[in-house]
């Protein structure tokens, strides 16, 4: 479980340390004049690495609720950059009208930055269902001191290796996501039915639950880039005729031939005994083919404990090891 940062000092030292380790992946900068839902921004100094950039300022007195703006984009060279996602922090407390907040692991005290998963994408009636049913990025729940639960996206550590790396990854779904919406994906069929999945089968949010200090690389916020190393690794081996790749929000990756899943992947960050549970129970309850290939994808680093790796062998479930350093995520 997360906790919501609410203090002005602890969001205002949260915010610092997020500009700090931006600035700090981010070592290019250029003047850019940026479009924004607020109105244009003349003039600002955009932290980028040519092709992801970011932007960080106070908002203005006279909004409902004051915040500090962070803005996220692609890079180019034209001299106006459209803001991809703007994750905006209320200076003090809790307010659901801004899309961002902080909130720390309760288990290893890492904060991170939140999103609520609420865009647009440019379009009417286009909105946070269909973002989340879209890109299937999983929503972890943070409490806050009253006892509500608010549930968002999590992006990024504010320290830490690579911290960015999950940043600009969701920079690219939400760009992804928009010229989604502009070509008319939404209204397809298949769409149609993948958000009617998510909103039969809400997410269950999914993380790291032990986990590691700033100095090392953060697991928790790069789940998304096992599971696409993992596509990737599965795609350059051969497939069953017509197989294809699939994933929804039930499961991490798997492959289907027609309606039928043949093969089914799901990743841990972690091999604490609850999380390796959990992903037994999804690999025999989702894999139910009599002859459906089932796969847990854990961290090589790590030990497993001996009953468990029993359990793979009598489940005949396979384990598939992968590395993580500052730059990527690799299937070994």
């Amino acid at each position: 479980m997360f906790s919501l940062l609410e203090s002005k000092k602890e969001i205002a030292k949260a915010q610092k340390l997020l500009e700090a380790v931006l600035r700090r992946d981010l070592t290019m900068r250029s003047t850019k004049d940026i479009g924004s839902p607020g109105g244009r921004i003349l003039g600002a100094e955009v932290f980028h690495n040519s092709k992801y950039w970011f932007y960080s300022k106070d908002s203005e007195k006279y909004v409902a609720t004051p915040r500090r703006l962070n803005l996220f984009g692609i890079f180019h060279t034209d001299s106006v950059l459209n803001t991809s996602v703007q994750i905006n922090i209320p200076y003090e407390g809790q307010s659901n009208q801004v899309a961002g907040f902080f909130a720390r692991n309760n288990n290893t005290g890492m904060i991170y930055l939140f999103h609520s998963g609420g865009i647009g994408g440019g379009m009417k009636g286009v909105g946070k269902t269909d973002f989340l049913a879209w890109s299937g990025e999983p929503l972890e729940k943070v409490l806050d001191s009253s006892g509500d639960i608010r549930e968002g996206i999590l992006v990024m550590p504010v320290e830490g290796m690579a911290a960015s790396r999950s940043a600009i990854r969701y920079i690219d779904i939400v760009a992804r996501f928009k010229l989604a919406v502009r070509a008319g994906y939404l209204e397809t069929p298949e769409f149609k039915q993948k958000k009617q999945e998510y909103v039969d089968f809400y997410p269950e949010p999914r993380g790291r639950r032990t986990g590691r200090r700033s100095t090392e690389i953060d697991y928790l916020s790069r789940h998304g880039d096992v599971v696409d190393a993992l596509k990737i690794w599965r795609m350059s081996k051969p497939f069953p005729k017509d197989g294809r790749i699939v994933k929804n929000v039930l499961i991490d990756m798997g492959v289907a031939v027609g309606r039928e899943l043949v093969e089914i992947f799901e990743v841990k960050t972690s091999t604490a005994r609850s999380d390796i549970y959990g992903a037994i129970g999804q690999l025999m309850v989702h894999g139910t083919a009599d002859k459906c290939r089932r796969v847990i994808v854990l961290p090589c680093k790590e030990k497993i404990a001996v009953d468990l790796i029993d359990a793979f062998q009598r489940l005949n479930i396979e384990l598939v090891r992968f590395e993580l350093d500052e730059h990527e995520a690799t299937i070994v």
